[in-house]
Formats: structure tokens, C-alpha cells, sequence
């Protein structure tokens, strides 16, 4: 049972001092808009093929939750889990030069066709196997598809898990601590890791190069720019950032219930499983690995669809707090019945109510018990199923996916999984502020854990830059040194600061922007001159 002081230490009523009992809905309000045009909607087939209806030019824009659904199910038709590149594949511990040539040797490779796309060519000139398919790279990026696939994934970024040891913080917050426990894998798509290699984006020595560029042509070309947007994407890239929990973390922290007591299954929950995968995590920089089978708890993606990208986050539906201090909103895939008043209201005294399907899931709240008629959050529960769409279900179906029987492969996700249909999306970002001028908000529960009430993947991403070094140009990633009532720090949200990459009222570049990519910071070596031809 949770202790009754701790819903009150988190304030609801952010910064607002008006009495009256909607101080949580009023700011709700803000972040319960819908989304979608009204005639929004798609198809897929097996191959992967959207289609959305005529007229939509660019559904990521005009449909930005319906577009979030397809990504999801594209991303499950491709395996990502097993055929993407992840931060370890393509930021590699020692990184050769880019080939200057195509008859360069010791060198990195990227083609515009063919298999691999990319990879290591040694001092002979021979293309060469990565040492372990889905365990970091060593000398250049490569995609795993190329090579088969790999039915683990073998990852030394893992954090160690710390559950048994945080008593108070489980009561207070279980998704912070299911953050600190997490292994945070971000799984990257061909048009991405071929970019990345191509532009030499990999390593400290090609990202110094990136600086150097940029920061040349903003002082010596002005007005014009020779180079470009600098980095730029390509729009079919996607980024998908997973946080896997392992089987002990789960346990503890009461995500699943283990019936049988049996240390060789994955507990599940019967009517809305997790997907789960076996993994090698190390917690000490590939010092040591463990095996364990971990469950995927959250999804936070984007795609280059747009300029800024098109952000989105899923979670699991049964993930403690998941619709926590900023609610879950979708107008696409899954709706819940609500009553409230009815917009028009004749007479104050006899107010009408409605039923209606939102979109909405509002955080729970309670009383403060301070007798001044305020809600304050209550934080750590479970949040309703709701009800798939028809749309959504047609998308599941077109694309093969969740469409199996119950029986599950606890060690590999597979397409057909009926595990995936537990997954709900948390909500869309397509811009820094919405029409009515409120900075938009969007950060799952696990993955933003601590700070997920001013959490926003557009205004953090946007710092992700380089100095002339090619190390991390705007430091802090994301912070502001402010902190929330927790004692934790609070993220940025909204617009950008000019500041944050030039002079004041200059051209004299501090920082160059990598378009919105973080796993820039895991870029590797000494500065390098060349390729040995």
C-alpha cells in the first residue's frame, strides 16, 4: 500500500494558485488536443506499403498519431529487434577513417546499393564479418540484416539495476526506478546507418570534420550556404529507442506477477503479455555480460518524415503510471469511454452529461485532503485497456502483425505475436508549441522517469550537437537546471536557443547541429586524417 504523503509531494496544479477543484483538468486541457485530421487513416500490407486516404499529402504532419501506428507496425514487419543497427553497431569503439575511394583499404564503406551496405574493408581490401552479429562494432558501422540477423542482442550499454536497494523511490515513482534498470537499446534503419556512415558522422574524427565544415561556411560564406543544411537525414530514417526491463527488475517492481515460481518462464500477464527477447547485458562498459530474458516495456521513435522529425512514444498498457502527469493521448488507435458535462449547459443547476469514445486518458488524481478543493496526481497505478478502433485493428491484420496464436517464444519477438496488441501509444510530437501556444509535451513513463511532467523529445533532440572536437556541443543534454518537486532535474521543452549554437548576434558557431541525433555522444576515437589508399 502506498503511503498517503506520497501523492501530495507531487503538485498537479503546475504553477497554478486559482482555487477550484479543476486546477488538473484545466492543465490537462493543454495536452489532451486531438491530433488527427478527421479523415485520417490507413492501410499496410505485408510488404510493408502504406496507404493513407487522397488528399493527404503528408500524413505525418496531418495525421501524426495514425502515422505514429504505422511506424510502430513497420518497425515490427521489418524485426528491428533482430535486422536494425543499434548505437553500438554504428558508433563503434575504434573507428576507422570513411574510404576515400572505392579501392581505399583499412578503411569504412557505404554503397549506394548492394549488400552490405556498409562495413569494415581491411588492409587487403577484403570485406570483413563483423566479430559477433548484434554485439558492438569495432572498427566500422554495419547493419545486421546484412549478415543474417541475430537472434540476440548482446549490448554493454546496460545500466545497473538497482530495484532492491530503492524501497522509497518504488513507492514514490516505480518508473524512475524501472529507468535506472533499464537496458536502453536505440535501433536504427538502413537509410540511417547509411547516412551515418557517409557522412562519417560515426566517429569523433568525422563529426570534428562535420564542425569544421559548418562552422567555416557560417563564417566565411554568410549569407550564403555552400554546404547546405549540413546534416540532414534522409526522410525514410527512423529511430526506434526501446527500454528493456529484465525479468527480476519486472518482478520487483510488480510490472508482472510470477504464479508459477518458476525461474525458467517469463511471467506474463494472460491478457496482455509483453514481448520479451533474450539479452547479453553488461553493466560495466563490456567488462562483464549477463543473460537474462528482458521485457520490452516502452518505445520512443521518430522518423524523418518531417523536417523536425516525427516524434511518438508506445508503452505497455500494464506499465505502472503510464499516463502519469501528462495523461496518453490517441486519436487514432485505441479510444476509452468517458461521462463528463456536455459542452452546452442551459441551466447550472441541472447539468447535463455526455458519454462519449476520447481520445483521452486523463492522469488519476485525488484530493489533497487539505480542504482548499485542489487534485493533486496519484502516481504509480495502472491506467484502463480502452478500446482498439476498428483502424487500428485493420492495420494489425493488413500487416501480419499480433496475429497468431497465444503461444509465445519468450527468447525472440516475432511478428505475429499477439503480445504487440498490449502496446498503447503515449502520444505524437510534430512541433515545439501547439495552436493554442502551449509547449507540447510527450515522454513515456519509463524513459523519461523522473521528469516526464516537462519531458519533450523535439526540444531536448534539437540541442544534439558537436564542438570542434567533435564531442558533445551543448552540454547537460536537455537540462535546465531547475528541479521538480522530487529533488530531480527538470528537461527543456519549446523553441530553441539561438544561443545554444552561435555568439550572440553572431555567425561565430559554438555548436554544430547534428539533426536531432543524440547517438552522436557515443561517437568514438582520435581525430584521423585519411584513409590509406
Amino acid at each position: 500500500m502506498r503511503v498517503p504523503f506520497i501523492a501530495s509531494i507531487i503538485a498537479a496544479v503546475l504553477c497554478s494558485t486559482a482555487a477550484g477543484a479543476d486546477s488538473t483538468s484545466t492543465a490537462m486541457y493543454f495536452h489532451s488536443q486531438v491530433q488527427d485530421a478527421p479523415e485520417c487513416s490507413a492501410t499496410i500490407d505485408a510488404t510493408g506499403e502504406v496507404t493513407h486516404p487522397k488528399g493527404i499529402n503528408s500524413p505525418a504532419a496531418t495525421c501524426p498519431d495514425t502515422f505514429g501506428w504505422t511506424q510502430f507496425v513497420q518497425a515490427i514487419q521489418a524485426e528491428f529487434w533482430k535486422n536494425w543497427a543499434n548505437d553500438e553497431t554504428i558508433w563503434v569503439s575504434e573507428p576507422k577513417p570513411l574510404c576515400a575511394s572505392d579501392d581505399a583499404t583499412d578503411c569504412c564503406f557505404w554503397k549506394r546499393a548492394g549488400t552490405p551496405l556498409v562495413g569494415y574493408r581491411d588492409a587487403d581490401g577484403k570485406v570483413q564479418r563483423p566479430d559477433k552479429i548484434g554485439a558492438p562494432g569495432k572498427y566500422c558501422p554495419y547493419q545486421p540484416i546484412d549478415w543474417g540477423g541475430t537472434d540476440e542482442t548482446t549490448f554493454a550499454g546496460g545500466k545497473p539495476g538497482n530495484s532492491h536497494n530503492a524501497t522509497f523511490l518504488k513507492e514514490l515513482d516505480p518508473a524512475r526506478v524501472a529507468r535506472q534498470g533499464q537496458v536502453e537499446i536505440v535501433y536504427r534503419n538502413q537509410p540511417f546507418t547509411a547516412y551515418t556512415t557517409a557522412l562519417e558522422l560515426y566517429s569523433k574524427a568525422g563529426l570534428a570534420k562535420l564542425y569544421a565544415r559548418t562552422a567555416g561556411q557560417a563564417a566565411n560564406s554568410k549569407p550564403y550556404r555552400p554546404e547546405g543544411q549540413g546534416v540532414s537525414y534522409p526522410a525514410a530514417s527512423v529511430m526506434f529507442k526501446v527500454g528493456w526491463i529484465s525479468r527480476e527488475t519486472m518482478l520487483d517492481l510488480g510490472y508482472v506477477s510470477d504464479h508459477d515460481n518458476d525461474p525458467a518462464t517469463a511471467p506474463q500477464d494472460a491478457d496482455n503479455p509483453y514481448i520479451t527477447m533474450k539479452i547479453n547485458a553488461s553493466s560495466d562498459a563490456g567488462k562483464t555480460y549477463k543473460e537474462d530474458i528482458y521485457y520490452l516495456a516502452s518505445i520512443t521513435g521518430s522518423s524523418k518524415a518531417l523536417p523536425e522529425w516525427h516524434w511518438y512514444a508506445f508503452e505497455h498498457v500494464n506499465n505502472l503510471g503510464r499516463c502519469d502527469f501528462t495523461g496518453c493521448n490517441d486519436s487514432f488507435g485505441f479510444t476509452t469511454t468517458v461521462t463528463i458535462k456536455a459542452a452546452l449547459q442551459p441551466d447550472p443547476k441541472k447539468p447535463i452529461m455526455t458519454t462519449f469514445e476520447s481520445n483521452f486518458i486523463t492522469p488519476h488524481t485525488r484530493d489533497d485532503d487539505l480542504k482548499d478543493d485542489l487534485a493533486i496526481f496519484e502516481l504509480g497505478k495502472r491506467y484502463p485497456t480502452g478500446k482498439m478502433t476498428d483502424g487500428l485493428a485493420a492495420l494489425f491484420a493488413g500487416g501480419g502483425v499480433g496475429t497468431g496464436a497465444a503461444a509465445r517464444d519468450v527468447e525472440h519477438p516475432s511478428i505475429t505475436d499477439p503480445a504487440w496488441k498490449s502496446y498503447r501509444l503515449k502520444g505524437t510530437q510534430t512541433r515545439f508549441y501547439n495552436r493554442d501556444g502551449y509547449p507540447t509535451l510527450v515522454g513515456a513513463s519509463i524513459t523519461e522517469g523522473g521528469f516526464v511532467n516537462t519531458a519533450s523529445c523535439m526540444s531536448c533532440h534539437v540541442q544534439a550537437s558537436v564542438n570542434a572536437k567533435g564531442e558533445n556541443g551543448v552540454p547537460g543534454v536537455g537540462s535546465t537546471g531547475r528541479l521538480n518537486l522530487f529533488g530531480l532535474g527538470t528537461v527543456v521543452s519549446g523553441a530553441p536557443e539561438n544561443s545554444d549554437f552561435f555568439d550572440r548576434g553572431t555567425t561565430n558557431q559554438r555548436a554544430v547541429q547534428t539533426d536531432f541525433v543524440w547517438g552522436t555522444l557515443n561517437a568514438q576515437g582520435p581525430k584521423v586524417t585519411g584513409a590509406k589508399k
